[in-house]
């Protein structure tokens, strides 16, 4: 999967702080705590003994001279499993469905699966009573990808430092600031969502993110909705622009969190 792909999407692997945005932010009664739709990695792992699916359907298109470059996931998974209260492993997998529009051509498109990811997330810093967390977050990226939709990379290594507070009763902080590593390309990733709980079902969060690669820095922003149906299933709905770049996407997506013994 694409570096910089991935930090568009998100999609989805997703997200980080809308539950440790607005779960932790005022949500006491909710179990579920996820990584998506954002693009901040949250900072919590997942209960030991669990099991938990995000999902989520992206669109992104971006201008090209002439026409549109359009990147589909259909979906983008992120299964996360815990062992221990401390740390988990993820596995992410995506369906892509890529297709060009140019003005007086005939369009194309390409469908295949991205390069397989394969990590962990290890809790750094959870004190009772402290508002803050800290984890780090790593990917191996397996070249397993067709290669109609990937860039046929030999080896990928994603790395987050994930970092969230609880700023108040109703609000939440939560970064990332992450190098990743695509052959010999390094490049540095940074993500800042604020969360707001609404109520008890109901999360905003907004986030401006990017990363800089050759010398060359993308600005994006974006923000979404998630809505609880149950202290174990979530529903969202997000929005990303490019700040500095022309770059627009959409995306929906659920959660699903599976304890021992329910």
């Amino acid at each position: 999967m694409r570096i910089r792909k991935r930090c568009i999407l998100a999609a989805m692997r997703k997200l980080a702080l809308i539950l440790a945005l607005s779960v932790s932010a005022g949500l006491s009664a909710q179990t579920i705590n996820t990584d998506r739709p954002d693009q901040t990695e949250s900072s919590a792992v997942v209960p030991a003994g669990s099991f938990q699916w995000e999902c989520g359907f992206s669109s992104t298109w971006t201008p090209t001279f002439g026409g549109t470059y359009r990147e589909m996931a259909l979906p983008n998974s992120l299964f996360r499993v815990s062992l221990h209260d401390k740390f988990e492993l993820r596995v992410v997998h995506q369906l892509n469905r890529n297709s060009s529009l140019n003005w007086g051509a005939e369009a194309y498109t390409q469908e295949g699966t991205s390069d397989l990811e394969v990590g962990t997330k290890v809790q750094l810093w959870q004190r009772e009573g402290s508002r803050t967390e800290v984890a780090y977050l790593g990917h191996a990226v397996l070249p397993t990808g067709d290669a109609e939709v990937t860039e046929g990379l030999d080896f990928g290594m994603v790395n987050k430092l994930c970092i969230s507070h609880d700023v108040g009763p109703d609000w939440a902080l939560g970064y990332n600031l992450g190098y990743d590593i695509a052959d010999d390309q390094g490049t540095f990733t940074y993500a800042l969502a604020v969360g707001k709980a609404i109520n008890d079902q109901l999360g905003l969060y907004f986030e401006p993110y990017g990363e800089v690669v050759n010398g060359i820095h993308l600005a994006s922003f974006d923000a979404g909705i998630t809505l609880l149906a149950s202290d174990l299933w979530q529903w969202d709905i997000s929005y990303g622009t490019g700040l500095n770049h022309r770059m627009n996407y959409t995306a929906v997506g659920f959660s699903w969190l599976v304890l021992p013994n329910r």
